[in-house]
């Protein structure tokens, strides 16, 4: 869908004076909303809202070190940590004077509508003043924020494929080692379920941790490259029998209690599916790569612990060795109506600080910026852990023939909540299979 379309013009010179007396109207009501809602919003300083994770600690500190020497003073709000209400909260903060300047997004899709509204402000300008704020990344990641040819998003926290985390006290009671392949983890399913602990935990009731099961499957079985299409359209890619295959084993892995009983009431958190890990409750959870951070943060010694390894292979897939999915970045978008642009502008910048890209790496960020590896590397004041986990992180990333954006980054926000549903109901057998390949041909066509 095009962010914006191109006026028509009727031939009837009287339908083009009265139309342009009514946008004259329009305009003249719009631009004094527009400067209401800018001259109401507080004096002296601009609003970030994060997401309610530990990685706010990092952007508060950044704010700290700007606010020493600005005159407009940056304050970070913690919002929701489910991406589903943070997403929620700034929708209806937009266009109030309580809206934050800056907001965090994921991508292209999840701001169109906003964009389309024109609530969201274009960042060219600033790029032309400060080219750092394109050039420091990764131009991979840095594109997806762009949107007809215009940018709307500066990429914030770090690169994040998912991979499976595990307990390894867990693992080595019952003379386990980290599954390498489905059959493995299949087999290990019953090890663990008769020591009593939960095979595979999952913070169910947000929904979007199911999800990543559907993509790494399809990944290893239908292949990222025909995932692709199908996400871009393709309805025959959701009713092949490659993907009912894949529904298949989603449902097997259910049904053999794979994530125990109560997945769908366990959210995800630091205290929700984190600590059923960190406790050994639960042997493994699929997880972004910033789950590091959000597991050892109550508790910093579990980091030894903690172990990290690739998706398990499949025998027989149409997918490449080694493909992974996950997300790209976060994004920094800002609100049209920011009383303080060049602050914002000044703020953003600090996203390319080595400072903050430093204080990132030490949560177990890996930054979405082009000297990341080299800052990693360099970094004398790091414990071996992160480094050794950050490292496993790069040459994931780096090793992968693809990389596939997580699904619910390319589905229209109009969409997401269908779409959502669709993922948690399949899961715990509430739709059948034809139920759920309708459904994703239908969020999936372009409009």
């Amino acid at each position: 869908m095009k962010v914006s379309a191109k006026r028509v013009w009727t031939t009837s010179i009287a339908l083009i004076l009265a139309a342009s007396a009514i946008n004259a109207c329009a305009n003249t009501d719009d631009h004094r909303a527009d400067s209401d809602v800018k001259r109401n919003r507080p004096k002296g300083e601009i609003h970030v809202l994060a997401l309610g994770d530990p990685a706010v600690s990092v952007e508060k500190a950044a704010a700290d070190r700007f606010n020493r020497t600005s005159d407009i003073k940056v304050v970070v709000d913690m919002g929701p940590i489910a991406g589903g209400d943070y997403s929620a909260a700034i929708r209806k903060s937009i266009g109030s004077p309580t809206a934050p300047d800056i907001f965090m997004s994921w991508g292209a899709a999840s701001i169109k509508s906003l964009v389309k509204a024109g609530s969201l402000l274009p960042l060219d300008d600033f790029i032309r003043q400060d080219p750092q704020l394109r050039d420091a990344f990764i131009p991979s990641v840095f594109k997806e924020d762009v949107i007809s040819g215009t940018t709307f998003g500066i990429p914030i926290r770090g690169v994040a494929p998912a991979f499976l985390f595990y307990n390894k006290a867990v693992l080595s009671r019952l003379g386990l080692k980290p599954a390498t392949t489905m059959t493995e983890l299949r087999r290990q399913v019953g090890v663990l379920t008769k020591a009593h602990v939960t095979p595979i935990g999952l913070g169910g009731a947000d929904k979007w941790p199911q999800l990543m099961w559907f993509e790494y499957l399809y990944s290893r079985v239908v292949g990222n490259e025909a995932v692709a299409k199908g996400l871009a359209g393709d309805s025959k890619v959701w009713e092949s029998a490659d993907s009912r295959s894949v529904l298949r084993l989603i449902r097997s892995l259910v049904d053999s209690g794979a994530f125990g009983k109560s997945y769908d009431s366990v959210s995800y958190g630091s205290t929700g599916s984190a600590a059923l890990l960190r406790t050994g409750k639960t042997a493994y959870e699929l997880q972004g790569a910033w789950h590091f951070a959000t597991t050892i943060d109550p508790d910093p010694g579990f980091a030894g612990q903690l172990g990290w390894t690739p998706f398990p292979k499949l025998d027989g897939g149409h997918g490449l060795p080694g493909e992974i999915v996950g997300n790209l970045s976060n994004f920094y978008n800002a609100i049209a109506d920011t009383r303080y642009p060049e602050t914002v502008r000044g703020f953003l910048a600090e996203l390319h600080d080595n400072q903050f890209l430093a204080d990132q790496i030490k949560i177990g960020n890996l930054p979405p910026t082009n000297n990341a590896d080299e800052l990693l590397q360099a970094d004398t004041s790091l414990m071996p852990i992160n480094k050794k986990y950050l490292t496993f992180v790069v040459d994931l990333v780096a090793k992968a023939p693809t990389f596939q954006l997580s699904w619910d980054q390319t589905i229209p926000e109009d969409k997401k909540a269908t779409f959502q549903d669709a993922i948690a109901n399949f899961f715990n057998g509430a739709i059948d299979a034809d139920t759920f390949i309708r459904t994703l041909q239908t969020v999936t066509q372009p409009t």
